[in-house]
Formats: structure tokens, C-alpha cells, sequence
């Protein structure tokens, strides 16, 4: 009780570790709310050691993030988020391989994930690589780069143009989210019983905003 009691009172500014009665619709809200505070830069979290000593011996994170291992999106940060809220998976191009998947499904079959997002960049270096159609000259970003060309396959993009890289990571992004339950019983049983949802979203590095993705 006392858990959740400390983590109710910042509710919508951090996400409570044992709110785990929240709905996705509503961990959503709360790291939009975050978001907004990390654009406003106004992030505070001062309660670091308490936090510390409350989550030693377990955790509960409501929300996996996999996200683009891009050094300007950390999602802690970007959501606001102190010790104990997020499960996060990174990798360039935010896109997952058999040991990230088994991370989700650990977040899932431990009853910590009920809300999955998959979150990609303005800019992003690995997809705009993948457009340019050269192929890498190593066979493990070779992976990386087919991987991604998979979302825009049969498509010619230019990585000079603006528009069309955004278009190319949306693309990725939506791809990188329907991969999970594609690949994974376990993420798409979660899925279409509704104790899980998944939510592509983009971030904006020149503003900090986080929006969803339709």
C-alpha cells in the first residue's frame, strides 16, 4: 500500500510502478502528459533515492518501449519517466530481432507490459541508410538494413528528400509494430485478448513532441 501510495500522488507526471489497473488508452495519456513536460523542459524527479529502495526487490513497469538506440531518444526522458515505468528495448532503426522479442514477451509473460509502444524519429539515420539502396559491408547491418527496406520494399525512396524520409520511417515504424505480434504467440494472444496494445508513435527532434501514429 504504501507503493501506491507514493507513486499515486505524481500520477500523469510519472507513471505510478503499481498502477497496473490503469488501461492502455490511459498509460498513453500519461506519457503524452510527460511528453509535454520534456518539451516544456520542465523535468524534475527528486525522489530518486526513495524510488531506489522501493524497487529493489521487484518491479511492475506497465508500459515496454522499443525504440531507435539514436542517443537523442532517450525514453525516459522523453516521457518524463523516473525508475520502475518503462520496460525498454532499443536498437538502430527501432526494430527487433529474436532476443528483443524475447525481452517483450518477458515483459508480457511476467504481467508487467499492458501497453507496448514502438517509437521511431524525424531523421532517422538507420532508415535513411536503408533507403539509399548501397548495401552495408557488414553481413549484421546488412540484417539491419533489409530489415527495414522490408517496410518500403518495391518503393523508390530518396533519403534527400525531407518528405519522403518521414514517410519512410512512419513506414518502418508501423511495420516494426505489426512485426511484434507477427512474430510472437505470445505478443499476439496478449493483443487480441485486449490486455495489451500496441501504439506506433513519432518523435519530432526538432520540437521533442511525441505523436501517434493513425
Amino acid at each position: 500500500m504504501r507503493r501506491i501510495s507514493v507513486f499515486l500522488v505524481t500520477l500523469l507526471v510519472c507513471i505510478p510502478v503499481a498502477a497496473q489497473g490503469l488501461t492502455p488508452d490511459a498509460l498513453w495519456d500519461a506519457l503524452i502528459t510527460g511528453n509535454k513536460q520534456f518539451v516544456a523542459g520542465k523535468l524534475a524527479h527528486d525522489k530518486l533515492k526513495e524510488e531506489r529502495a522501493l524497487l529493489r526487490n521487484d518491479q511492475m513497469p506497465p508500459v515496454t518501449i522499443l525504440s531507435c538506440s539514436d542517443s537523442r531518444l532517450p525514453p525516459e526522458l522523453v516521457f518524463n519517466q523516473s525508475l520502475g515505468a518503462l520496460f525498454v528495448v532499443r536498437s538502430a532503426g527501432n526494430v527487433t530481432d529474436t532476443l528483443g522479442l524475447a525481452s517483450i514477451e518477458y515483459a508480457i509473460s511476467k504481467g508487467y507490459t499492458t501497453l507496448i509502444v514502438v517509437l521511431g524519429h524525424e531523421n532517422c539515420g538507420a532508415v535513411k541508410s536503408s533507403m539509399a539502396g548501397d548495401d552495408p559491408g557488414s553481413p549484421n547491418l546488412l540484417a539491419l538494413a533489409t530489415r527495414v527496406r522490408t517496410s518500403f520494399y518495391g518503393i523508390a525512396w530518396d533519403p534527400k528528400d525531407p518528405k519522403m524520409v518521414r514517410k519512410a520511417v512512419e513506414a518502418n515504424v508501423r511495420a516494426s509494430a505489426a512485426w511484434l505480434p507477427a512474430q510472437s504467440r505470445i505478443v499476439r494472444d496478449a493483443v487480441l485478448s485486449g490486455k495489451v496494445k500496441i501504439i506506433a508513435a513519432y518523435y519530432s527532434l526538432e520540437t521533442g513532441e511525441v505523436t501517434k501514429l493513425e
